[in-house]
């Protein structure tokens, strides 16, 4: 449809149409947040969710703009007529391609970004997931749209009632033959990671209703609830091993909360065992959503502010911090908004247990050149990834299982093992391939115990970041390009 569209505006429509309607589906589980827990009255959560959504279909449709103005420039630039555009349709595919990918990559950094429902991180569970480790999710998707595009083309070519079908076919079955041996052989060239020792880890998955989270009224009983299912996890616990506790599982500021809880949060490590839990923290003046490790041996002013944490970095708008000009839209909200500060500096992977482990909070493992970059500059090379989370603002929907493929992504950019630690689910261990090894199932209270090998090595997207796509993007957009300067130098077309 799109190659038959007369001018770049159709286009446009055509693809700010089809990605407005594919996100205000795919996340429309954000009215549960604005509405259900953030007290915004129905119409306008509503309202809100369509206007986000079709914010996020514009990169679509200026992909899709972009791409018809390429057809145009192709082939009535030349002065030659619009059914000349087939001679074209091979390069123009592989153009497309590159435009899309650059699109949702414009989409994951503009204005914070919001890299959600990306293509390249449905292929973990395709046949194409070995690609993930060279060229990252985008570049991933960049290759198999490609590959589709060139598919298309050759089997409309080769049926016989299309005139001159098999010189027709000719271009498309290049280009399959090129991009399929190519992904092919990427598949099947050994990544050299190393196996390193086994990590016994138990997790406390508290499943915890967002309405409960922050009752006054029951933040004692929930927080006695989780400290209860910690040491019932801890009792199953191996020597060596790490107790996980989810997102914001002690649901007050850290510093201001009794100590004996932090004194009990404390008492669970100890003894061969580290815990590890989400906590609202201060210090120096700023707040942070932190995540943080405990040993067993801190005193009460080590306990106070954890020198061992992870500040989250990437914040979320309207949960963690107010877009300017946005204050009057928060005021209609019963949300906990605090002002958070952004983590700084290097990543600092704990040491433990013969690993080290590199985390993230929330949404922050979805953004995968961001994440490649930090894991690059950490101050050691990570062994295994965490992810900590509170997924209880969407309630039973499918966002607890695409942020948790998202993640699973990123184990397959790495080839690193990931935790998966969160209140309402999805927990678990992820392999290095992506794949769960030991998946919990949502919305049930649950203490899990299991075990994760830790890997050393880097990938090439690991080594490469965003050079690893952007030579995939170059590629696949160079041959239009260089068609488009041989027409408009005014060389003919021997076609």
């Amino acid at each position: 449809m799109l190659g038959r569209a007369a001018t770049a505006r159709a286009a446009f429509a055509l693809g700010w149409g089809f990605a407005w309607a594919a996100f205000a589906v795919g996340v429309s589980w954000l009215y549960i947040s604005l509405h259900t827990y953030g007290g915004l009255p129905a119409p306008l959560a509503v309202l809100a969710v369509l206007a986000f959504t079709a914010y996020l279909g514009l990169y679509a449709g200026l992909a899709c703009f972009a791409a018809c103005w390429l057809k145009l420039a192709l082939t009535r630039g030349g002065g030659l007529p619009a059914h000349s555009f087939q001679r074209f349709e091979g390069v123009w595919g592989l153009a497309f391609a590159a435009l899309w990918t650059l699109a949702e990559w414009l989409r994951g950094i503009v204005f914070t970004g919001f890299a959600w429902l990306n293509l390249g991180d449905t292929l973990v569970d395709s046949p194409f997931a070995g690609i993930l480790a060279w060229v990252g999710n985008h570049g991933a998707a960049a290759w198999v749209l490609a590959f589709a595009i060139a598919l298309f083309l050759l089997l409309r070519a080769l049926k016989p009632m299309l005139p001159g079908f098999a010189k027709a076919c000719l271009g498309p079955a290049l280009m399959c033959v090129l991009l399929g041996v190519g992904g092919l052989g990427v598949l099947h060239v050994p990544i050299h990671t190393r196996a390193q020792a086994v990590l016994p880890v138990a997790g406390v998955q508290t499943n915890l209703d967002q309405s409960l989270k922050f009752d006054e009224e029951k933040i004692v009983g929930n927080v006695q609830q989780a400290l209860h299912l910690g040491r019932t996890a801890k009792a199953l616990l191996p020597t060596g091993g790490l107790l996980l506790f989810p997102e914001t599982v002690n649901p007050v500021l850290w510093g201001q909360s009794p100590a004996p809880w932090r004194e009990a949060f404390r008492n669970l490590a100890g003894n061969g065992h580290a815990v590890a839990l989400g906590a609202a923290l201060q210090d120096h003046g700023q707040f942070y959503n932190s995540y943080l490790l405990l040993r067993g041996h801190e005193s009460p002013s080590q306990l106070q502010t954890p020198a061992e944490r992870h500040d989250k970095r990437h914040l979320v708008p309207f949960g963690e911090f107010i877009p300017p000009g946005f204050a009057w839209f928060v005021a209609m909200m019963n949300i906990p908004l605090g002002s958070f500060a952004a983590g700084q500096g290097p990543v600092q992977p704990w040491a433990w247990s013969g690993q080290h482990l590199a985390v993230t909070i929330c949404y922050e493992d979805i953004f995968s050149d961001e994440l490649a970059a930090l894991l690059a500059s950490a101050s050691a090379e990570p062994t295994v990834l965490i992810n900590a989370s509170n997924l209880a603002w969407f309630g039973q929907t499918w966002a607890l299982d695409q942020h948790a493929q998202m993640g699973r992504t990123r184990s397959a950019e790495h080839h690193k093992p990931g935790l998966r630690i969160t209140n309402t689910g999805l927990s678990g261990v992820v392999g290095a391939d992506g794949q769960w090894q030991q998946r919990i199932p949502p919305w049930v209270g649950k203490v899990w115990v299991g075990q994760v090998q830790g890997r050393l090595g880097k990938t090439p997207f690991a080594r490469w970041g965003v050079k690893a796509w952007a030579v995939v993007w170059f590629v696949l957009l160079l041959p239009a390009l260089g068609v488009l300067l041989w027409r408009q130098t005014g060389v003919q077309s021997r076609f």
